[in-house]
């Protein structure tokens, strides 16, 4: 039995079943990832004030070397408590996990749309 199914009606089907997938399969982990920024972001600003960690970090660093910035913070790290330690750990990997997601999307959209140098013959 062949069917055939007219592109008006296989358009809408596919777009059901794309909305359907990204609900299910994406729409929970977006919702994870923001919950988890938010309450990370949260008590991050809480517990550190930025505006004197860096300010701190130029008078301190800057006008011997721009290299020892680097050591400024890997002392202030080393020096705060557990708790915003962990904090911080917790951002990178959101940070990450954020830089993988782009990633994909961004790998995603250039096969479909034929902008990859690979997905061209020669």
């Amino acid at each position: 039995m062949d069917i055939t199914l007219s592109p008006s009606i296989k358009k809408i089907i596919m777009r059901r079943v794309h909305v359907i997938w990204f609900t299910r399969r994406v729409l929970p982990l977006l919702v994870l990832e923001t919950a988890a920024v938010t309450l990370i972001v949260r008590q991050l600003a809480e517990s550190i004030f930025f505006n004197h960690v860096l300010q701190n970090a130029i008078v301190h660093t800057f006008s011997r070397s721009p290299v020892m910035m680097i050591d400024f913070f890997f002392r202030a790290f080393i020096g705060t408590e557990s708790a915003v330690q962990f904090l911080m750990l917790g951002s990178l990997l959101i940070a990450l996990l954020f830089a993988r997601d782009a990633l994909r999307a961004i790998r995603a959209f250039m096969l479909q749309s034929n902008l990859s140098p690979f997905s061209r013959v020669i």
